[in-house]
């Protein structure tokens, strides 16, 4: 992965999961800010984890890993939103778990694999 799909990448995060936090009612600027910084944090990650297994080959099917750092994403924007939100737990991870998946699903549209 170069660093401009690296770049793409996170954009195209971001427009996802902005969209669906507005359109599942987060429209404050503190909400958008949260989720837009909580992406900052997790999207690199994710992204420089999964060039290190491209590198070195350590997990040869793609999907599980991903399920895997997918559902990790989930859970550490889910606890960095309650953090930052002081929010619902429990409309907190749907937003977090209906965010990646969304940006999940289009960036497979998109990208494939």
């Amino acid at each position: 992965m170069s660093i401009r799909d690296a770049l793409l990448a996170l954009l195209l995060t971001e427009i996802v999961e902005i969209t669906v936090a507005l359109l599942l009612g987060y429209r404050r600027p503190r909400e958008i800010i949260a989720v837009f910084l909580v992406n900052l944090v997790t999207n690199p990650s994710l992204n420089y984890l999964l060039f290190l297994n491209d590198q070195f080959g350590i997990v040869r099917h793609r999907f599980p890993l991903m399920l895997f750092l997918e559902s990790g994403v989930v859970l550490v924007e889910w606890a960095l939103l309650v953090f930052a939100l002081r929010g619902s737990r429990k409309s907190l991870f749907i937003l977090s778990l209906t965010m990646n998946t969304c940006s999940y699903l289009i960036g497979v549209l998109i990208f494939g694999s």
